[in-house]
């Protein structure tokens, strides 16, 4: 796993995905990035049959997937098929630099 970046809170420790210049638990300005583990539990699951543009048509569909980072971080992301509610995964990026879910 390299380069998925999440916010951290140097005041209280809170964590979240998306940057912004106060934490969203203390407004502290004192927030830096850091690297993600790259680990987490699947929360929510979902295989895509009906892609919304023809280019992103793959047969047998395609898994969209809510992660609960280790860290504490929900993030979307892509998914395998075939994965399950608290099913324990590795993030990666593709080569298109967004996050897939694969079990590991």
């Amino acid at each position: 796993m390299s380069g998925l970046r999440i916010a951290s809170c140097t005041a209280c420790g809170h964590r979240w995905q998306f940057r912004r210049a106060a934490c969203p638990a203390c407004a502290s300005q004192s927030v830096t990035e850091v690297t993600a583990g790259g680990k987490g539990t699947i929360w929510s699951v979902t295989t895509v049959l009906r892609a919304p543009l023809p280019e992103l048509d793959v047969p047998g569909g395609y898994g969209i997937a809510l992660v609960t980072l280790d860290e504490g971080p929900r993030i979307m992301c892509r998914a395998e098929t075939g994965l399950a509610i608290g099913d324990r995964v590795a993030i990666g990026c593709d080569d298109d630099g967004l996050p897939r879910a694969s079990r590991g």
